[in-house]
């Protein structure tokens, strides 16, 4: 029984060694995961990949006569950018003219699609082991293109105000239209910063924006002057309204009734002397009491 077992154990040992040697030589295998794309490849015939040559979960083949190729089949994302602390590490910004001969640089991020169905034909024309030769290399070139045509239609003022989204709408269609043959869909295509004109240009740009600004603040400044300056000619004019109602209401009997009431005023208040002296005439005066010197003013 333990000899039984023995040879059991030195059994798989030799499976297992026969494996690892059959995976180096004539036999090998591998897992294409969900999201990816695999295609067997005939290293020994010159020919074209037709649709069963695509692969997919556990795959064997012989390593000496094929090879697999995968590709993702979900959204690819890439920045092309001056910075090389983002996306690659050299300088892959994108550079066009404008119509007014502007030339303006920009860092953009590209999402696109690998058809699945149409790996067979995009591996046939570009021979890529790695979707990334075919993103850094002909994608990039396209979008260049692609910018450089769209944007020389455009001048510095439009792209870098009221019409930037119309001019990245176009270049998205028109890189879409030049891809898709190929299996490839262009998802988004953006902005990263701000677009780069030269920097005296930059510098006119803002001198420009701040004399705008200035003219409207200067212009709200006049416009809140003249109505505060409205304001106080209607106040004063209402107030010119008010006396002159005031004064045409002061007719003859208004006044003598004004005099016959101060008059009883002054009656109520009078403490039993004559007065010294009466001012007005025709029994319209009005009685004084005059205090009588003093030994001081003598």
């Amino acid at each position: 029984m333990k000899t039984l077992g023995v040879k059991i154990v030195f059994g798989l040992i030799l499976l297992v060694v026969l494996l690892v040697l059959l995976r180096g030589t004539i036999l090998s295998w591998t897992v294409i995961n969900p999201g990816y794309t695999g295609i067997k490849i005939n290293r020994l015939i010159d020919r074209g990949i037709s649709r069963e040559n695509v692969v997919t979960g556990f795959v064997f083949y012989n390593p000496i006569q094929s090879v697999i190729v995968v590709y993702p089949t979900f959204v690819q994302r890439v920045i092309w950018t001056h910075d090389m602390q983002e996306g690659s590490r050299t300088n892959e910004e994108l550079t066009f003219n404008t119509k007014d001969s502007v030339p303006v640089t920009l860092d953009v991020a590209v999402s696109y699609l690998l058809d699945a169905a149409k790996v067979p034909e995009f591996y046939t024309k570009f021979r890529a082991d790695h979707i990334e030769s075919f993103t850094h290399g002909y994608l990039r070139d396209t979008a260049r293109n692609v910018v450089v045509s769209v944007g020389s239609e455009y001048s510095f003022d439009d792209v870098n105000g009221a019409k930037k989204e119309e001019f990245l709408d176009r270049i998205t269609r028109e890189l879409n239209a030049r891809v898709n043959p190929l299996g490839i869909t262009i998802q988004q295509f953006g902005l990263v910063g701000a677009l780069r004109p030269p920097q005296a240009l930059l510098e006119a740009v803002n001198a420009k924006t701040k004399a705008i600004q200035d003219s409207i603040r200067t212009e709200n400044e006049v416009r809140a002057a003249q109505a505060e300056a409205k304001k106080r000619v209607a106040i004063a004019e209402g107030e010119a309204a008010a006396n002159r109602a005031l004064a045409s209401s002061l007719d003859d009997r208004l006044l003598a009734w004004e005099r016959i009431k101060l008059q009883r005023e002054a009656i109520n208040k009078w403490n039993g002397q004559m007065p010294s002296v009466m001012s007005g005439g025709e029994g319209n005066g009005m009685l004084f009491n005059i205090p009588a010197p003093t030994s001081a003013n003598k």
